[in-house]
């Protein structure tokens, strides 16, 4: 793949003719960062749900507490006019050194839940600066056009298979060791993310230094834009119904006595689909646009969750493996969908105002799924199904109106059509 910079950053070191001397591309560099940047994630995923679980005995408490990290996303628009002001490799070293600093703290605290709350709320804003960074802004910055949609389905799919290695190193972590120990080494993997992420060039600030106000003004102005605002309603009350869908399986086949590594297993089976559906979701229906994609995508979610909520063992795991995939096809096709859409200069405030909406609905996911808790074993999945349909109709709706003129996009500073 040829990976280039632009004018924003710096000249990528390559090897020299002698073969001695030889440097990381960029892409490389940012999948590695944003990999390890997930393993942490995920292992923090099954750590504190599960440590919280036995500390309170609740399965309800387990899901709000993790939950709160991604309350983060409401100060998204702020990240991201610092993301586009400031220096990138700067912001995303430095997101992940503040997340290392958190889990220190959170390992201290683990046997507190509300205190690891917050901790994970303020972890959570690393985990924005870190998400948006990598995906949304050094791709465009780093990789050439003609490249980017296969960048983005490397990426993509490298995110979606370090969430099994985070898994799986979770449950091993929180079967070997006491939770602290297994707090602490996220603490590790965290930092390595940051060390990792020092090898890529750096990027000259934007020019403009328009208030933090104006600046956030921005990428709400692109947020009423039809083809901006379905996406996001759309992929808002999907997550109503994924979004907290791991840590609910997590804690739903613990709370029935399995085995911690098992439910590790069985949960990562399930992200490993996403991976490669990640991987291959560009090769499937590549003559329809992307609305079409996404349609297809999360009509197959929808029917794989149904299969979820049959309530044996195989089939929630059968479900989770369709949904997983579903979804990592969906998410290849809307990010590249965005990355066409809008200017490179302003990237970092519309996305994260995007993200805002888009994943400030998974900590609401965790919400809805405590709250159907108290329905009983039989009625757990008839909220979330009932979000996953809503996010079908809305998104269908919106496709057909707008047909397959999607491909005839082009993106600038003050209007968009399709």
């Amino acid at each position: 793949m040829a990976v280039t910079a632009n004018e924003n950053a710096t000249a990528e070191p390559q090897m020299n003719q002698s073969g001695k001397r030889w440097q990381p591309s960029s892409l490389t560099i940012i999948t590695t960062t944003s990999v390890l940047s997930k393993i942490a994630y995920w292992q923090l995923g099954i750590v504190v749900p599960l440590a919280v679980l036995d500390e309170t005995d609740s399965v309800a408490t387990s899901l709000l507490v993790f939950a709160l990290r991604g309350v983060a996303y409401v100060a998204a628009p702020f990240l991201g006019s610092l993301i586009d002001r400031f220096d990138k490799r700067t912001m995303f070293v430095g997101a992940q050194v503040e997340q290392a600093v958190c889990m220190v703290l959170a390992a201290a605290f683990l046997s507190s839940p509300w205190v690891l709350s917050v901790l994970l709320l303020v972890s959570g804003f690393g985990g924005v600066v870190s998400t948006i960074t990598g995906q949304f802004v050094l791709i465009p910055r780093l990789i050439a056009p003609a490249e980017r949609s296969v960048a983005i389905a490397k990426l993509t799919s490298a995110i979606e298979f370090s969430k099994v290695a985070g898994l799986l190193l979770g449950g091993v972590a929180f079967s070997a060791m006491s939770p602290r120990a297994a707090t602490a080494t996220v603490a590790v993997i965290y930092g390595a993310a940051g060390v990792a992420a020092l090898l890529l060039p750096k990027m000259r600030q934007d020019s403009t230094h328009a208030s933090p106000k104006r600046s956030m003004s921005v990428g709400f102005s692109w947020l009423i834009r039809p083809q901006i605002l379905w996406l996001v309603v759309t992929m808002s009350v999907a997550n109503l119904a994924y979004g907290a869908l791991e840590t609910a399986l997590v804690t739903l086949f613990a709370s029935q006595g399995l085995d911690t590594f098992l439910v590790s297993v069985l949960v990562a089976i399930g992200l490993f689909a996403g991976g490669i559906g990640s991987r291959v979701g560009p090769h499937i229906l590549p003559q329809r646009s992307a609305e079409r994609r996404i349609m297809f995508f999360l009509a197959l979610a929808l029917i794989s969750l149904l299969i979820t909520a049959i309530p044996r063992t195989v089939t929630e795991v059968i479900g989770f493996i369709g949904v997983s995939f579903c979804l990592g096809g969906s998410n290849v096709a809307s990010i590249t969908y965005r990355q066409e859409m809008i200017p490179l200069e302003v990237a970092g405030r519309v996305n994260a105002v995007i993200r805002m909406f888009i994943l400030g609905a998974v900590p609401l996911s965790g919400v809805v799924y405590a709250w159907a808790d108290g329905l009983g074993r039989e009625l757990f999945w008839i909220p979330g199904i009932g979000a996953a349909f809503v996010s079908v109709v809305v998104w269908t709706w919106f496709a057909r109106r707008a047909g397959d003129s999607s491909n005839q996009v082009k993106a600038g500073p003050t209007e968009v059509s399709l």
